[in-house]
């Protein structure tokens, strides 16, 4: 970060450094305790941390942005790549803080590396990153990512390599028989809604396996930039992204696959009386929702501006809804937050227990339980009630026109 003058009656002597803001990160390139260029001619060959004070951009280094506690940094940044050799890199690391590498204009200290498991297949990408607030201190964070390089090795690889291959061969029959019913009866098929669940679930299809596609991709070229210098720096990070995303968009899939399911489970009596009583309430549901939503926002506000500071699970309205929402299904962490400020603490979450948990709670059992005997009293016996009636229905209809059949071939040769 840039210097910038102090002001204030506590300004001093020192200059101030602001916020981390990635417009006026520092990108020039520099000597040994960040003197500018023309370096000294034997530096590069004395030092092992020359390159240290050389900025590399993410593109150079094949990098991501890194979003820790405080802040997102770019994959750029001043580089320094340790050694296998634990001596070495502790020598790396007293040379750095011998000149100040790490001084007032550190926002974050980012370790990556990466590691691997033969027997299991499996490489385990870690980053540890130590933010320096402006403000002064120490914030940490850690995260880890567990992924396969090599997709089909091992006893199972070739198994899923099939599947792989059967899924991509069900795609493609889904989206002729798809085309060859919307061209059959193009209104018909559009005013189904089921229909659109299904070009939804095949568009996702798709994603997923250019999704895949462009993992196979990464991979190869980070394996061959580590067979091509096994010392240099491999950005790991991208294959656990890609892979994250992945996961993501098959889980999208699934989930659209599991509601096309739930399809089927319309022919159960319990499911149609669950739609009714849902449909009953609606209006109901809808108003109680409105009012829950803005409940449940404002105990998310409060509790980020009380605690935000202090307590991690509210240092910002995303992690405070996660905290409130893990409150609501009886995941309570209070501890933190009573260390942080005792009686803001017992107001908060005594209010919340009583508003939000009691009351609201109650309210939306009140209203289910109104339209469940509502349904009850008014819906007539549906037949078939469930799945497996639908089935003896139809056996039993096949058995009876088989019996029909025979009677009449009897009668028939009773005349004759």
């Amino acid at each position: 970060m840039f210097s910038e003058p102090c002001i204030g009656p506590l300004k001093g002597n020192k200059p101030c450094h602001g916020t981390f803001k990635e417009t006026e990160k520092e990108v020039t390139n520099y000597c040994l305790r960040w003197k500018p260029f023309p370096c000294p001619p034997t530096e590069h060959s004395d030092k092992l941390t020359s390159s240290a004070w050389l900025y590399n951009t993410s593109a150079e280094v094949w990098g991501l942005p890194i979003t820790a506690e405080k802040g997102t940094y770019d994959g750029g940044g001043y580089f320094m790549k340790l050694d296998v050799n634990s001596h070495v890199s502790k020598e790396i690391f007293i040379e750095l803080i011998e000149n100040e590498w790490f001084d007032a204009q550190t926002r974050a200290v980012i370790l990556e590396f990466t590691v691997y498991n033969a027997n299991a297949n499996l490489f385990a990408y870690a980053v540890f990153v130590g933010e320096f607030p402006e403000v002064g201190g120490f914030i940490p964070y850690v995260k880890m990512h567990v992924f396969r390089l090599f997709l089909h090795a091992g006893p199972d690889g070739e198994f899923i390599l099939i599947l792989k291959f059967s899924f991509c061969l069900m795609a493609l029959f889904a989206t002729l028989k798809m085309v060859y019913e919307a061209s059959g009866d193009t209104k018909a098929f559009f005013k189904c809604v089921w229909n659109y669940l299904d070009i939804a679930a095949l568009l996702m299809s798709y994603i997923t396996i250019g999704v895949y596609i462009y993992m196979l991709g990464v991979v190869q070229k980070t394996i061959d930039v580590f067979h091509k210098d096994k010392n240099a720096y491999v950005g790991f990070e991208n294959i656990a992204f890609i892979e994250f995303l992945s996961n993501t968009t098959f889980s999208g899939l699934v989930f659209l696959l599991s509601i096309r399911v739930s399809r089927i489970l319309g022919y159960s009596g319990k499911i149609n009386e669950m739609a009714a009583v849902i449909s009953n309430a609606a209006g109901d549901l809808l108003g109680f929702l409105v009012i829950f939503s803005f409940a449940t926002f404002a105990y998310v506000l409060w509790g980020n501006m009380l605690f935000g500071k202090d307590v991690a699970k509210f240092r910002s309205l995303f992690t405070s809804f996660g905290t409130i929402t893990e409150s609501i299904i009886g995941k309570n962490q209070i501890a933190h937050m009573f260390l942080a400020k005792p009686f803001f603490a017992e107001l908060y979450y005594f209010t919340f227990v009583w508003f939000v948990l009691l009351t609201l709670a109650t309210m939306a059992a009140a209203i289910l339980n109104f339209s469940i005997t509502a349904v009850k009293e008014e819906q007539e016996k549906i037949s078939p009630t469930n799945i497996v009636e639908v089935i003896w229905d139809r056996l039993a209809s096949a058995v009876g026109k088989v019996y029909t059949s025979r009677n009449n071939q009897s009668k028939f040769y009773e005349r004759y």
